[in-house]
């Protein structure tokens, strides 16, 4: 081969290429949207139908209640499961993910971009599920009120939760992701010391949504009130996406994949 046919060649092989890694990208995505969709489902539909049972139990055996079911969890419920299943799914389909032809980068692309989604998702689902509570505690002659999450009342409260939620289930994937990653790149002991730089993103996006540990222990009123708040919030919750995506690709750039490990 020329000189000149092998400089007219690489163009194309370098399409070729980010082709390929995009497909790649994309599988890795649906992988992670299709599994959380399917869990999230399952999760959502137990959850409603227990929440409304305490709600009922509460009015006809008790005074009722002064808060939301999701309220009473911190102002989110689904950041444990997601975060379990940021353990589970990454390190299970990394190795038939460079089987199939994709690499550790798309793979991280993969991963962040089918965290998103399903942090979208989930937020959807969740804005969804507080207006049904809010309907049912009306139609109870009971308050509905929110303690946790960014200062808005109201629907309009509960439509920014699809963003504020979305941003707190996407960083949980991918904190357990980074868990993970960190385990198989750094083995037993260093991998354990990682999971504290790995709950980093964890902490600053429950701080930036008011909601989960974070805001329990500090007060959901950690952040300023009014559209500053909100502003603050949501930046602080998508550099907190920014982070975890960065410390999961950091470790997985190098995870050795021999059959040993």
């Amino acid at each position: 081969m020329s000189a000149a046919t092998s400089v007219a060649a690489s163009p194309a092989r370098d399409t070729l290429v980010r082709e390929a890694e995009r497909r790649a990208a994309r599988r890795a995505a649906g992988v992670t949207v299709r599994v959380v969709a399917t869990i999230g489902a399952w999760y959502w539909a137990i959850f409603a139908v227990i929440a409304v049972a305490v709600v009922l139990g509460t009015v006809r055996w008790g005074s009722g209640m002064d808060q939301g079911v999701v309220d009473a969890q911190l102002g989110g419920s689904s950041r444990w499961f997601v975060l379990v299943l940021g353990l589970i799914i990454p390190a299970a389909y990394l190795r038939l993910h460079v089987a199939a032809g994709g690499t550790r980068r798309s793979m991280t692309t993969g991963t962040v971009r089918g965290a998103l989604v399903s942090g979208l998702l989930i937020g959807a689902v969740t804005a969804l599920y507080l207006v049904g509570e809010r309907a049912l505690f009306g139609a109870l002659d009971l308050t509905w009120a929110r303690e946790f999450g960014l200062p808005v009342g109201g629907y309009g409260g509960i439509a920014l939760t699809v963003v504020s939620e979305a941003l707190v289930a996407a960083t949980y994937y991918l904190v357990g992701a980074t868990i993970a990653a960190g385990y198989y790149r750094l083995g037993v002991v260093r991998g354990s010391l990682y999971i504290l730089v790995a709950l980093v993103p964890a902490a600053l996006v429950d701080l930036a949504s008011r909601t989960g540990v974070t805001a329990l222990v500090l007060g959901p009123e950690s952040l300023p009130d009014g559209a500053a708040g909100v502003l603050l919030g949501l930046a602080a919750g998508a550099a907190a996406v920014a982070l975890a995506a960065w410390l999961f690709s950091a470790p997985l750039r190098s995870v050795p994949l021999r059959p040993a490990v």
